[in-house]
């Protein structure tokens, strides 16, 4: 079942890269569309919460919901669909697969005291060389048309990283549908706040595309993509749900080049190539060692080491 979720939720979260830029390259605005995704998501996350009568947090608790949502949920959120006006989807999930190597980095920053071999020391420099390959190699092609859009995906990429840290030292016992519903209230009230500061225009055509994008985006992505990603890090805990991170870019390369006709160069492959296995070199042992000490008996909740939109 496990397996199946890891899977369901790959195919939502990396599409939503494509499906975002389908919105913007429609005419709506990029933060009033994520604006408008977050606060769709809410309403949706406090229906179910209220129709399956869930337990209703205290103050203190909300309030930290709606924190960690505006760092998680809206910083992640906010750089992407400002970058996707310049960059394909797919370069957009790349540099966002980059997330657990800054989680890596802010679980020592905030004193996590993680230990890191040699293998996963590489990992990190193989991970920032395909970073810097990407950023080199995408300047002024058709792919990217504004050098802007990797700092900014970089930015949504450490605040994904050090967002999921902090998650999972302030809810270390997971996120109720309430809880969720406060995340994502947060993350739309930094919507609304940045929204009068950067956007050009409040243009929200109503078309088709606009439509598809908001409702895949705001209902898919954000409210069912993280019900299941909260259901998985209490089934098998942060580490195992965080592999979502694998199928992201490989996801979204494939729906914009088939399905949105977005332009694929080689050398996309190639930067795709070096961030999975700066991945796979980190995670594995990690992914492994969870598993042997499941069947050994319970495990001590540890810090997630990076989530998906």
């Amino acid at each position: 079942m496990s397996l199946l979720l890891l899977g369901v939720l790959g195919l939502i979260w990396g599409a939503t890269f494509p499906m975002a830029r389908l919105g913007i390259a429609a005419g709506a605005d990029p933060f009033l569309l994520v604006t408008v995704d977050l606060l769709l998501a809410a309403g949706a996350v406090a229906v179910l919460a209220a129709a399956t009568r869930a337990m209703w947090p205290g103050r203190r608790e909300l309030g930290v919901s709606a924190a960690v949502g505006a760092l998680l949920i809206g910083g992640i959120n906010l750089p992407l669909f400002w970058g996707e006006q310049y960059a394909t989807g797919g370069a957009a999930a790349i540099v966002y697969a980059t997330s657990p190597l800054v989680s890596v980095v802010a679980s020592g920053l905030i004193g996590s005291r993680l230990q890191l071999s040699w293998l996963q020391r590489a990992a990190l420099a193989i991970g920032l060389l395909g970073v810097i390959l990407l950023a080199l190699t995408t300047v002024g092609t058709s792919v990217l048309s504004n050098a802007w859009a990797i700092p900014a995906f970089a930015l949504g990429a450490v605040c994904q990283g050090t967002g999921a840290v902090v998650f999972a030292r302030a809810k270390p016992g997971g996120e109720g549908r309430w809880g969720l519903t406060f995340e994502l209230l947060g993350a739309g009230a930094a919507g609304l706040v940045v929204l009068p500061l950067v956007a050009r225009s409040y243009a929200f055509p109503a078309t088709a595309a606009v439509a598809a994008s908001v409702l895949f985006v705001g209902l898919g992505t954000l409210a069912l993509g993280y019900l299941i990603f909260f259901e998985l890090v209490r089934r098998d805990g942060p580490v195992r749900a965080n592999v979502v991170t694998f199928i992201n870019p490989v996801v979204a390369l494939a729906v914009g080049v088939l399905v949105l006709g977005e332009a694929f160069q080689a050398y996309e492959l190639l930067g795709l190539g070096v961030v999975l296995v700066a991945l796979g070199l980190l995670e594995g042992p990690a992914i492994a060692a969870s598993g042997v000490a499941r069947t050994r008996g319970p495990a001590r909740a540890e810090p997630a080491p990076g989530s998906v939109r």
